[in-house]
């Protein structure tokens, strides 16, 4: 063979001896010093653990992921700086991905590949990163708790409700550093152990998940039905609220899934059912009908009767119900008070002294005095339950032989004639004295048309059925019973309450005669405040 051909083959052949070198030094590497362990020269995180074997690495992973907690985290969101530790936010090094990763270093190349690649590891190391696993619900408890004043949450419209109007409070958006965005910015994999983590993220506008569009319509809604009054009925009577009296108990809730939640209109049972109790019909207070005996100088309440009352304990939902179905006229459930609770309830309402008393005298011996007696003897011991107003014309009826009144004088359209009943005058004008000392109002009335000289001048009240009534409205917060007594020759009723107010005649113009006489009272209360009344009365000049 010429020397040229040898030269040529001598260059051919070089590489591919260098490659059956190489070749073989891998294969007796692999063979017998790496059967099992890492391969030589492998960094994980920046951590040499070529050579290491499986239990050997396995500890050393273990170690990184114990130091790795501490490692500092910087998160800036341009208008917001945050530093915690990776351990606060979450993450961890995941010891079987990492260990996995490190062992399979060599292992999983292309076969062509090894030798090349294990050359190379030869002059310089192998690089791997540990595997970071995250706990997204300890990174948004920790991005919360670090951006604290700085985060906003988004806040879902809602309502505000008065006797004006419901209104809409518009929901505001909020601004936040999202789970979503530090998480992705967050590595997957850790190089250098110990080293800082840095990443950049941009915080996010969050949008309430319900519109104000939607929370409007339920206003108008509880608007428009409020607008007039709510017609209610329950045990044959029938009642009236104003509409806008049940504004404040409108409210929004929410419906529908926390993903995809609806604006629901709702109203408060309890805050209806306070104005439920606060409007009953006049007449309602006392509806078992109880009454008062004074023994021994004591009140003691007397049982009436079992009654259907207003309202049964479903009421409050029935109308809060109605109202939000749009309805305006409601049936309301009833239910049975015993004659027991009524005397429970009276034994409650401060029934203990004489409030106001007034005593009128008369001729003994007349018919007049039998109806006195038999007026007297109907009403004694009738309560008048707080905010209730006694009407005798209602209470009595018509007088009639029947119920034991007779006929005596009476003075009927200025004409003096006899009717049954005759003389009861007295006993309206006894009460309405006793009334008017004990500061209680007295909404209806009406003086004789002539001055009968057994009266007070001008503080006085007569009786005709059904056209001409006396009415006493018990302004207190107690019970007031109607005690009247009689002798052949005079009437004194009392009232029996707690003391609320005191009342005094304080002027009167003219102080006699006839024509217009105006009676002038003021009234003290116990609080210490007074105010005034007027009374009148128009004598015929005879």
């Amino acid at each position: 063979m010429s020397r040229p051909r040898k030269v040529l083959v001598g260059v051919i052949a070089a590489p591919l001896i260098v490659i059956a070198l190489v070749a073989s030094a891998w294969a007796v590497d692999a063979a017998v010093l790496n059967r099992d362990a890492v391969v030589r020269n492998v960094e994980l995180a920046g951590e040499p653990v070529g050579g290491m074997t499986k239990a050997q690495l396995t500890t050393a992973v273990e170690a990184m992921a114990e130091d790795f907690p501490s490692t500092e985290v910087t998160i800036d969101a341009g208008d917001v700086h945050l530093t915690s530790t990776a351990g606060e936010l979450g993450m961890s090094i995941d010891v079987d991905r990492s260990v996995a990763r490190a062992w399979d270093v060599g292992r999983d190349d292309p076969l062509p590949t090894r030798p090349v690649r294990w050359l190379g590891s030869v002059m310089s190391p192998r690089t791997v990163d540990a595997a970071v696993t995250l706990d997204g619900a300890a990174l948004t408890q920790q991005l919360a708790a670090l951006e604290g004043d700085k985060r906003s949450d988004p806040v879902e419209p809602s309502m505000t409700a008065n006797e004006e109007g419901v209104a809409l409070v518009p929901g505001k958006d909020g601004i936040e550093l999202t789970t979503n965005s530090v998480a992705a910015a967050l590595p997957s994999g850790v190089s250098d152990l110990g080293a800082p983590i840095a990443i950049d993220v941009q915080r996010a506008v969050t949008k309430p998940k319900m519109t104000d569009q939607s929370v409007q319509a339920l206003v108008d809604k509880a608007n428009q039905v409020t607008t007039g009054k709510v017609e209610l009925s329950a045990a044959g009577k029938a009642f009236e609220i104003e509409g806008k009296d049940f504004r404040p108990a409108f409210a929004v809730v929410v419906g529908g899934t926390p993903e995809a939640p609806t604006p629901q209109l709702t109203m408060n049972a309890d805050s209806v059912a306070k104005l439920l109790a606060a409007n009953m019909p006049a007449g309602s207070g006392n509806p078992t009908g109880v009454r008062f005996a004074i023994q021994g100088g004591v009140p003691v309440p007397q049982p009436g009767q079992d009654a259907q009352v207003c309202c049964g304990p479903e009421a409050p939902q029935k109308i809060v119900d109605a109202l939000l179905a749009g309805t305006t006229k409601i049936d309301l459930p009833t239910r049975t008070m015993t004659a027991a609770e009524g005397v429970e309830w009276a034994k409650g309402l401060g029934v203990k002294q004489v409030v106001g008393e007034f005593t009128t005298r008369h001729p003994a011996g007349q018919p007049r005095v039998k109806n006195i007696h038999t007026i007297s003897d109907a009403t004694r011991g009738v309560l008048i339950a707080p905010g209730d107003t006694f009407s005798v014309n209602q209470f009595i009826g018509k007088r009639t032989p029947e119920k034991g009144y007779v006929q005596a004088p009476v003075i009927e359209n200025g004409e003096h004639t006899e009717d049954y009943g005759g003389g009861i005058s007295q006993y309206a004008t006894t009460l309405f004295n006793a009334a008017f000392f004990a500061g209680l109002d007295i909404p209806a009335y009406k003086a004789h048309s002539e001055y009968i000289s057994r009266y007070p001048f001008g503080r006085e009240a007569t009786l005709a059925y059904p056209s001409v009534d006396l009415k006493i409205k018990n302004n207190t917060p107690y019970g007031v019973v109607i005690w009247p007594t009689y002798t052949d020759s005079s009437i004194t009723v009392q009232l029996w309450s707690t003391q609320f107010a005191r009342g005094e005649q304080t002027a009167q113009n003219p102080k006699s005669g006839c024509g217009k006489i105006t009676t002038q009272r003021t009234r003290t209360f116990v609080d210490g405040h007074t105010d005034q009344q007027n009374f009148s009365a128009s004598y015929r000049c005879i």
